[in-house]
């Protein structure tokens, strides 16, 4: 990553294709549009309504808009008060943990746009100060949810929230998220952020049920063919 000209930008090596390649405004950034390292093509991810006028720009310069997700927020101690929400309880047999590091079945458990992770995932997943990573294992070891959790400055940031096919419709999404907010108040965590597609509404309903707000959403420009 690196900054040119007000605006931060992403080279390849992101776990996520859809932000690989592409660039986002930093506070005091200027409409410009930079240039890229070693050949590949821009896109920039547009935090909206923030960065209004950037958008509009690019619009008029034939830049095409797509993808995207909300970035949610919550405060952590009124979500763990949240009725329903204290520390979870698995069924019999099954345990929730968070470790500080993901090991092979939790890696299995995550899933790269419905498919296997590229070679490279466990370098990104694993990057971070201050890690945890949650799961709820059955009885037999195998993992029914997953979600990882990185703490920076009081801030805690979800990614990776998957559930088994199996094993959904039983809030264990709603369980490891607890867990990992739990976790982080243990660690002096305030406040969290995580985002979702505007698709996904069992998401977005899980998420705004345990007290998640909006704070934008983004969406990313590519220049036309």
């Amino acid at each position: 990553m690196a900054a040119a000209r007000g605006w931060r930008l992403h080279r390849a090596r992101q776990l996520r294709a859809s932000r690989r390649r592409s660039g986002a405004p930093v506070a005091g950034g200027r409409r410009r549009r930079g240039g890229l390292e070693r050949g590949l093509p821009p896109r920039f991810q547009v935090p909206l309504p923030y960065a209004d006028d950037v958008d509009a720009e690019l619009a008029g310069r034939g830049w095409s808009g797509g993808d995207g997700a909300l970035v949610l927020v919550a405060d952590l101690g009124p979500l763990l008060a949240r009725p329903g929400s204290g520390r979870p309880v698995p069924p019999a047999g099954e345990v929730v943990r968070i470790d500080t590091l993901p090991d092979a079945s939790w890696l299995d458990a995550y899933h790269y746009r419905g498919g296997r992770l590229p070679p490279h995932a466990r370098e990104v997943v694993e990057r971070g100060a201050c890690l945890g990573f949650a799961s709820v294992r059955a009885a037999d070891g195998s993992v029914l949810a997953i979600a990882r959790g990185s703490l920076d400055e009081g801030w805690l940031g979800v990614t990776a929230v998957e559930v088994e096919p199996s094993a959904r419709r039983r809030g264990l999404a709603g369980v490891v998220l607890r867990e990992l907010a739990g976790w982080a108040v243990g660690l002096g965590g305030l406040s969290c952020y995580l985002q979702v597609s505007p698709a996904n509404a069992p998401a977005l309903a899980l998420y705004r049920a345990a007290g998640f707000v909006d704070h934008h959403w983004y969406q990313y420009r590519s220049p036309a063919d």
